[in-house]
């Protein structure tokens, strides 16, 4: 499959976590002097700590701390392992998990600097770049697909699909292009909570984005 015209970048985290990322206008790494002190992680601590200690070998460089990371595709693994509380991962209702979105032309516009991977960051199979040269590395196919499961055929999968994208140091919410939720519950509180900040974003129910 070729390259996409659009690239889309999807980041997954607690809903309670944006109400701090609309106050302060932008989303920022782990090791921001602005971080959210209450921020409600929802993946694998495990993996959070040794990703710490990874370091990113081209520019800008620093650690996996000093980015926001956002996959390339939606329905991930992880979401799956928050959904069945496996490998480590408190258990969650997809309710409480929301995207943010945004495309590979906003990240380029906003001037931030960034790296991305062909599979999963911190597999030592994925391969780190800068540039678009590693545009045609991603498996477009599997980052399409819903189904992610490694087989017989093909026991590289699930890393190929977790594919991503590390802006460093933060991005500010006006690069993003809106928010995905599980339900019109969920919909109708973020709406409510972004005219409430005076925040221009839209939020839309995106069921086949989750399990």
């Amino acid at each position: 499959m070729p390259v996409p015209d659009q690239i889309f970048l999807y980041r997954i985290t607690h809903v309670d976590n944006l109400e701090y990322i609309l106050d302060l206008g932008k989303l920022t790494c782990p090791n921001h002097a602005e971080k959210d002190p209450n921020y409600i992680g929802i993946g694998d601590n495990t993996l959070i700590q040794s990703r710490r200690q990874k370091t990113i070998k081209l520019h800008p460089k620093g650690t996996f701390d000093d980015y926001v990371s956002f996959y390339f595709s939606n329905r991930s693994p992880m979401l799956y392992n928050i959904v069945n509380g496996f490998n480590n991962v408190v258990q969650r209702s997809q309710e409480e998990i929301i995207y943010l979105v945004t495309r590979l032309s906003n990240i380029k516009d906003s001037g931030c600097s960034f790296v991305y991977f062909d599979g999963h960051g911190y597999h030592h199979l994925s391969e780190c770049f800068n540039d678009d040269t590693g545009l045609e590395e991603i498996d477009w196919a599997i980052i399409k697909s819903k189904k992610w499961f490694d087989t017989d055929e093909d026991s590289d999968r699930k890393r190929k699909k977790q594919a991503e994208l590390l802006v460093y140091n933060e991005l500010r919410i006006e690069h993003l292009i809106g928010i995905g939720v599980f339900n019109e519950v969920v919909q109708e509180n973020i709406l409510n909570l972004l005219q409430e900040k005076s925040v221009n974003l839209s939020c839309k129910i995106k069921t086949e984005w989750y399990y």
